[in-house]
């Protein structure tokens, strides 16, 4: 929550995007609740942060990920099940012209996350640890029914020793804190632009 709130406060002093978070305390809100918030604002981009846990205790850097039909590898698809909880995610083409643009409308949005997501990694880039091929995707419910371009950001492993002492630091988490910070400005000025 801590790390949330450095970004909110980082974005809100820097005064070119507006900032809502889901939630500022302990309060559990469902997925679809998330994106539903993100929907009913109008927000023009949804960040999910996280930091990340694994039984393997050298695995460490931060990961975005987007959203896609298919996954980038197995470990993206067993993330997005976990935290898609026991709600699969279906959408079955109708062939009608509402499920053609409904179609269309999330090629869009996985494009423009994909695009979000990189623009991330290469503002993170020598600024802290990121993983090998540390853009990755998968179907994440929050992600998909967001309806904007939206991204999962695991800012690190908690299970790693060297990660929890990074993410421990105001410094290095303020590192952190101004990629984002930098990767959402930049991704909302290039979508006013059109």
């Amino acid at each position: 929550m801590l790390f949330a709130r450095e970004l909110r406060d980082e974005l809100a002093e820097r005064g070119r995007v507006r900032v809502a978070m889901t939630r500022d305390d302990d309060r559990y809100l469902t997925l679809d609740q998330r994106a539903e918030l993100a929907r009913r604002l109008g927000a023009s981009v949804y960040l999910s942060l996280h930091i990340d846990s694994a039984p393997n205790p050298l695995a460490r850097g931060a990961t975005v990920y987007s959203l896609s039909d298919v996954a980038s590898d197995a470990e993206a698809a067993r993330l997005a099940m976990k935290e898609n909880s026991d709600d699969g995610l279906t959408s079955e083409p109708d062939g009608s012209v509402r499920g053609i643009l409904s179609d269309l409308a999330l090629r869009e949005q996985m494009n423009s996350s994909a695009s979000l997501a990189e623009r991330l990694v290469r503002k993170s880039a020598g600024r802290y640890q990121l993983r090998p091929e540390p853009h990755r995707f998968a179907d994440f419910r929050v992600l998909r029914h967001a309806e904007v371009p939206a991204v999962l950001f695991e800012a690190g492993y908690i299970s790693n020793v060297d990660d929890e002492a990074m993410l421990l630091q105001p410094e290095k988490r303020a590192q952190i804190v101004l990629a984002l910070a930098q990767a959402i400005e930049a991704d909302v000025a290039s979508r006013i632009v059109r």
